[in-house]
């Protein structure tokens, strides 16, 4: 499967005009839908007469009884007026029902619970729906179709190249050159705003994006450290890329980091790749058997928000990793607590005689990087020094 078809796949957009007829009684069950704009009306045939169920409006899903269930349609489908769907095939849903958050499968069942009530009153049955409290439905509900929504644009972000990196540069903290760079991913809505990642990346996190987001991040990146190195520095600079606990059970992982490294000419040291702690806080076998594999690239290895678990000393020195990058808590105090500017000065200490290197991040003013740069640490990055920017903007940076 190529990359178009992998970013596509499971999530498509369905235009119906007024009248339309989408799927009729006795239909197999394909896919379901959820309603972008528009109006469905569910519709039954009885005795020659048209009953009607229901009126959905947007956000409102459907259809998903038939494609769970594997079951016939129970019912028809038509717009009322000209309707834009949300088209969840199979395959998605079957995937999201195996590993959505509560929300989503809350969504669906309460929908699908709704449903065989509106068709046990037309039979005269009695109806067996428990419906929640008005606020946690309506809370349960915004929220999955949210991250639904959410993850079909992503799909659309992937393919039409809204996606960006921007660039953080992290300084050597005694001189202020610039040593390197963290890459940043950003999202260029249609309107033109760049949306946060803390705004999706927990959607691509709990889906299969992120693993297609991650070989993006690698392949722009090592792209962006080849335009970085025609420009005449005493040193090559470097770029983090950050990974998650998903892109670790990709294995394409590290072909792609290798061949990235090859495509681009690239030392394997100019390429750093950043875990969080809660990556190593598991299986502790599995953790260093991956990372092993990742300093056979040649690639620096650091542990990013450093301090923020409860046994970041107990595994330090298990690990093959390079640098430790201490958490912002720890510098947003050190100049009003000595307590913090000790604990500092402990851990640069203590990563120097393991034999690392130590970064700070959310370094806001001179006196926070002064501090800093009396307790040992090498490199920092934050607001003081720069905000994440355009490569071209990054590249400018470099030049002067």
């Amino acid at each position: 499967m190529d990359r178009e078809m992998r970013m596509t796949a499971g999530l498509n957009r369905r235009r119906l005009t007024a009248g339309e007829v989408l799927f009729q009684t006795g239909d197999s069950g394909q896919e379901a839908y959820l309603i972008e704009s528009g109006a469905i009306e569910i519709f039954q045939q009885r005795d020659g007469s048209e009953i009607s169920i229901a009126r959905l409006g947007r956000d409102d899903l459907f259809g998903e009884m038939a494609l769970v269930g594997d079951h016939t349609r129970t019912a028809s489908a038509r717009a009322d007026i000209p309707t834009e769907l949300l088209v969840i095939t199979h395959e998605l849903l079957s995937d999201q029902m195996r590993r959505a958050p509560p929300v989503l499968r809350h969504l669906l069942r309460v929908t699908m619970a709704r449903s065989r009530d509106s068709l046990r009153q037309l039979d005269g049955g009695p109806t067996r729906t428990e419906t929640p409290t008005p606020e946690f439905e309506h809370i349960d509900r915004d929220l999955a179709v949210r991250r639904l929504r959410t993850e079909h644009n992503l799909r659309d972000a992937l393919r039409d190249q809204a996606l960006e990196l921007h660039y953080q540069p992290i300084v050597e903290i005694n001189s202020t050159r610039i040593a390197g760079f963290e890459s940043l991913i950003r999202w260029r809505s249609n309107d033109g705003q760049l949306i946060p990642p803390s705004e999706f990346v927990d959607v691509a996190e709990d889906s299969d994006l992120i693993v297609e987001i991650g070989h993006w991040i690698i392949d722009t990146a090592a792209a962006a450290l080849q335009r970085m190195n025609q420009l005449p520095l005493p040193e090559r600079p470097f770029c983090s890329i950050n990974l998650s606990p998903r892109q670790f059970s990709d294995p394409l992982l590290f072909p792609a980091i290798r061949d990235a490294l090859q495509r681009y000419q690239l030392v394997p040291s100019q390429l750093r790749l950043e875990i969080t702690e809660s990556m190593v806080l598991g299986d502790m076998a599995a953790t260093q058997a991956l990372l092993h594999q990742c300093r056979a690239l040649g690639c620096p290895l650091l542990v990013d928000d450093f301090g923020t678990g409860y046994s970041s000393l107990s595994y330090l020195h298990q690990l093959p990793v390079d640098a430790i990058k201490l958490d912002r808590s720890f510098i947003t105090e050190i100049t009003e607590n000595a307590r913090a500017t000790v604990i500092v000065r402990a851990l640069a200490l203590l990563a120097t005689d393991l034999g690392m290197y130590t970064v700070v991040e959310g370094i806001e003013s001179e006196e926070q990087a002064q501090i800093c740069g009396a307790q040992g640490i090498r490199y920092a990055q934050g607001y003081h020094f720069a905000r994440p920017m355009p490569l071209d903007q990054a590249l400018d940076k470099l030049r002067t």
